[in-house]
């Protein structure tokens, strides 16, 4: 029998008629069976039009918003999300991070990496003040910030920042301050041969952090060889090697696929570097090789694996809302003649749809059935060419375009003359 129907008392003859439960709903109903099994809570209610619980702790009036806890366990063994929960409820009940002022809180504020779907997108209703602080600098990642406390660690939410009166960007400098003192702690090099690998070893869950602290990856040029690039896989793992040795990028590859397929809280499978003023960028080896093919690969994958996961939760809001929008996939093939990879998306005559960004969009610009029904063009161009038929999705990351109108024949005219052939695209 399964942890949650051990949990709520269903039995194997109820498994094939008992309606399926939302992963949303388990955890609310774990959370309150964790809240009403301490004698010191009371009156466990669930917040309406909002995802948490209100409850008197003491005879103290709380709430908690379940978002970040959702999202933090929802991909962990029953038994970690458990410990998990318990952490959570006693920092809830024992506030160490809200409690603390802005000088004690400066001196404990860390940035971490965590993947785009970490969180989801904010549901419709909910309260600004229930979601994460977050910068969005490299794609399909957040940034996001976390008080470091002793058991545990607390994401930051907008009412904190109110609360100690700071903006977004005086508290991500206050983390990139103090993860600053932590630079040098656990790096190590690994392996001398063919070429050098480092690796961040300092057993604190934070080594992925250092990819964000600005001139820590351009730091390794000269130790590496070539233009230094790093994997995060996991948030206990970075490893850099330099672009000029194509064995030690094959290992970085497998390396990071294999670790985040294994873990529980993986981040990116993709490889990162820097560019000529320093920043992060992601890694994109020229050529048609192999290995730049796989490199390509994994930021594709990656990226279809963010888009997959955002709309799922898209769609089910618009049906909870009653929505009647197409929420486009994000698909690709693989060209036959040198295996590059190549996303696209699809853009129907007349549907109102949310596209994601691709390589190519295949563009409905004749009637159904006729010659020359569908072409595809580079998603740069249709942007170009009829960007005032689409507005961004607010606030969706990774990034979503509405359409808001269908095009007229000249603008279909002018998506026809920039259509191009897979064989013939040539994009980064």
């Amino acid at each position: 029998m399964g942890f949650f129907k051990k949990l709520f008392g269903l039995g194997k003859k109820d498994e094939d008629t008992q309606a399926s439960v939302d992963p949303r709903e388990y955890l609310l109903r774990e959370t309150e069976s964790v809240l009403n099994a301490d004698p010191a809570v009371s009156q466990v209610t669930r917040l309406p039009d909002e995802y948490g619980l209100s409850f008197l702790y003491h005879g103290k009036e709380m709430r908690t918003y379940l978002e970040n806890l959702f999202a933090e366990t929802r991909e962990v063994s029953p038994e970690e999300r458990t410990r998990i929960i318990e952490r959570f409820i006693g920092a809830i009940s024992n506030p160490g991070g809200s409690s603390l002022t802005w000088e004690e809180a400066r001196e404990r504020l860390l940035p971490v990496p965590r993947a785009a779907s970490f969180g989801g997108q904010m549901p419709t209703g909910a309260h600004a003040s229930s979601f994460m602080v977050e910068k969005r600098t490299l794609p399909f990642l957040r940034e996001l910030l976390v008080v470091d406390l002793p058991e545990t660690s607390m994401y930051v939410q907008p009412d904190l920042l109110e609360q100690w009166g700071v903006s977004v960007d005086e508290a991500f400098q206050a983390a990139y301050a103090h993860l600053d003192t932590l630079r040098d702690v656990g790096v190590e090099l690994q392996e001398e041969r063919p070429s050098a690998l480092w690796s961040v070893d300092s057993n604190d869950t934070y080594e992925a952090s250092r990819l964000l602290l600005p001139g820590f990856l351009a730091s390794f040029a000269g130790k590496v060889k070539g233009r230094p690039v790093a994997a995060i896989p996991t948030r206990s793992m970075m490893l850099i090697t330099g672009d000029q040795d194509p064995v030690m990028l094959e290992r970085l590859c497998d390396v990071a696929e294999r670790e985040h397929a294994a873990s529980s809280r993986g981040i990116s499978f993709a490889l990162y570097t820097v560019d000529d003023q320093g920043r992060v960028v992601p890694y994109r080896r020229a050529g048609d090789d192999a290995l730049a093919q796989r490199i390509r690969g994994n930021h594709l994958r990656f990226a279809m694996l963010e888009y997959n996961e955002q709309k799922a939760l898209f769609e089910a809001q618009h049906e909870e809302s009653g929505l009647d929008v197409f929420v486009a996939g994000f698909s690709a093939i693989v060209r036959e003649r040198d295996d590059r990879p190549i996303s696209w998306c699809s853009w129907g005559r007349e549907v109102d749809s949310m596209l994601p960004e691709t390589d190519l969009v295949v563009v409905q610009v004749a009637e159904e059935g006729t010659d020359d029904e569908l072409c595809m063009v580079p998603f740069a161009e249709v942007l170009r060419v009829a960007g005032h038929c689409l507005t961004p999705v607010p606030g969706a990351w990774p990034p979503r375009h509405r359409t808001l109108s269908w095009p007229d024949d000249a603008v279909l005219e002018k998506l026809r003359a920039a259509r191009v052939e897979p064989d013939d695209y040539a994009g980064p």
